[in-house]
């Protein structure tokens, strides 16, 4: 019996032993510094915690410049230029508004534009009684386009409305993410004249699956009424749809904004965009603002139109009665900011004093060509919506030879056509340094990854990355003599330290971020989640 009771109690001290072993060997173990990491409101404290690529647009990140600027960069326009002519009678005397998608069901680009058609005996100038119908193109690359027979019985490429529609313009189009019916996978806002007459002018609502018949909401007319390009798009951030369009009645040259949950019930307007003292130099109004979101913020096309009349104009003047394009950005959709060629800037910077004929004649996002010789130089009307493609941005447009009001000026009435600009990712406002380095520290800042990204153009230069702690302590580790410098143009640059490309260090901790550039262009930097930090449990 003290046999087995012995026996029994050294069973019981190996297997404590070895059970207080192996938890005293799983408790020694430990991850390696930095791995874990505590977070709450007062670690954060004042830092932005941010998600996603950053863009430096607006001072958001922004906390210091030294010998460094921010510049606004235009897009550069495609040699094909124009890429859609007036080529058969179908197109009318002009072509003008339109819309852009790419379509992945059919792999194809489609676009959709303004044709203006004048009855036989009808005055040029007369436009009320102008007909309007919309033309539809198609592409496998967004550079060669096809006019398809969509119409047998007239021979044409205009799309069809179910009811038919008279008069229609202005077609604004979107691909619905959410759409559960096929058949309403395309939405449209567009312009109407149901009665034919100038009276009876509405802004619609039409679906469509494949862009070329389109059904008419059976609630028309739903949306307040504006006479220029609606704008629509799908915010997945506030969960609803948005659309941009002028204010009015009565017509005025301002930007308003609407929402739908449904697409068939929509808010009243409100103005977002108005004239300020950057309007002025140039007596500049507003026609319209394709918008869409980007990287977590907005991006806008404001229609600016400088100078109308319809009197003589003179040489000291050419720049009246002609249409660009300018930049507007905002963070939420609601409240924009005008772009100038320092970045955005706000309501109270636009009410400051400083010399706006310059600072508008900066400001130009979208340029009208070489005056009386290129065949956009008087009239510009971008599409909706710009389309990212690849590492490059769209921004499809119509031009025009002449001016807005062309037969009063003896301008050609008969010259417009279709093209395209494209920008590099994110490159609307750069940070830029010259032969001496310049720095951008950003702002306190917390994020969640291991690695950094960055998209910049270092060529012939060079950009190095240097992590602070929010007092502008350098890291260890991370100081600008510990990275691998770019001197490349690149899009997507991983930022690498002495350690490799792995910051995990840095994240989920309040941090500076200083950008040292020299002969450089930096457009944005994206904390990534790239490496894998699995620990095995114990021994």
């Amino acid at each position: 019996m003290r046999k087995q009771l012995r026996r029994s109690l050294v069973f019981v001290g190996v297997v404590l032993v070895l059970t207080l072993s192996e938890t005293a060997s799983a408790q020694a173990r430990k991850a390696p510094a930095g791995m874990f990491k505590d977070l709450d409101d007062q670690i954060v404290g004042e830092a932005v915690v941010i998600h996603g690529k950053q863009l430096f647009i607006d001072d958001y990140l922004v906390g210091e410049l030294q010998g460094a600027n921010k510049v606004l960069n235009q897009p550069v326009k495609h040699p094909k230029n124009p890429l859609i002519l007036r080529d058969r009678k179908a197109d009318g005397i002009s072509v003008g508004y339109g819309a852009v998608v790419y379509d992945p069901a059919d792999q194809l680009f489609k676009l959709w534009y303004n044709v203006t058609v004048i009855p036989e005996g009808v005055a040029y100038r007369d436009h009320q009684r102008h007909q309007s119908r919309t033309g539809y193109a198609t592409s496998p690359d967004g550079i060669t386009w096809t006019k398809p027979v969509t119409d047998r019985e007239t021979s044409t490429n205009y799309i069809r409305f179910e009811p038919p529609e008279p008069w229609v313009g202005g077609a604004g189009v979107m691909i619905d993410p959410r759409a559960q019916d096929p058949q309403r996978r395309l939405k449209m806002l567009y312009l109407a004249k149901p009665t034919a007459q100038a009276s009876s002018l509405s802004t619609r609502v039409a679906y469509s699956n494949d862009g070329i018949l389109w059904k008419q909401e059976a609630e028309n007319p739903v949306v307040p009424y504006s006479d220029t390009q609606v704008a629509p798009y799908w915010d997945a951030a506030v969960g609803h749809y948005v659309a941009y369009l002028r204010f009015g009645p009565p017509n005025i040259r301002h930007i308003s904004r609407i929402e739908s949950e449904d697409f068939i019930h929509w808010s009243p307007k409100v103005t977002v965009v108005k004239p300020s003292k950057l309007d002025g130099p140039f007596s500049t109004c507003f026609y319209g603002m394709p918008a869409m979101p980007y990287e977590g913020i907005y991006i806008g096309l404001l229609n600016t139109y400088h100078g109308e009349t319809i009197q003589p104009i003179p040489p000291d003047k050419l720049w009246m009665d002609r249409v660009d394009v300018q930049l507007v950005f905002s963070r939420d959709g609601l409240t924009w900011q005008r772009v100038l060629r320092e970045g955005a800037v706000g309501t109270a910077g636009l009410q400051a004093d400083r010399d706006w004929k310059q600072a508008v004649e900066q400001a130009t996002f979208l340029p009208n060509g070489q005056f009386k010789k290129d065949w956009d130089w008087g009239t510009i009307y971008p599409y909706h919506a710009p389309l990212v493609v690849g590492d490059e941005i769209r921004f499809y447009y119509s031009g025009m030879a002449a001016r807005h009001w062309d037969s009063y000026h003896n301008d050609p009435t008969d010259t417009s056509a279709i093209g395209l600009a494209t920008l590099r990712l994110d490159g609307f406002v750069s940070v830029e340094a010259g032969k001496q380095e310049g720095t951008l520290t950003t702002k306190p800042l917390v994020f969640i990854g291991d690695a950094l990204e960055i998209n910049a153009n270092a060529q012939g230069g060079s950009i190095a990355v240097e992590a602070l702690d929010p007092q502008g302590k350098v890291i260890e580790g991370f100081a600008k003599s510990d990275v691998e410098p770019l001197t490349e143009d690149k899009v997507r640059h991983l930022v690498k330290w002495k350690a490799g490309p792995d910051c995990h260090l840095l994240q989920a901790r309040p941090i500076r971020l200083k950008f040292y550039l020299t002969e450089a262009k930096l457009y944005s930097f994206t904390p990534r989640i790239l490496h894998n930090h699995y620990l095995q449990s114990y021994d």
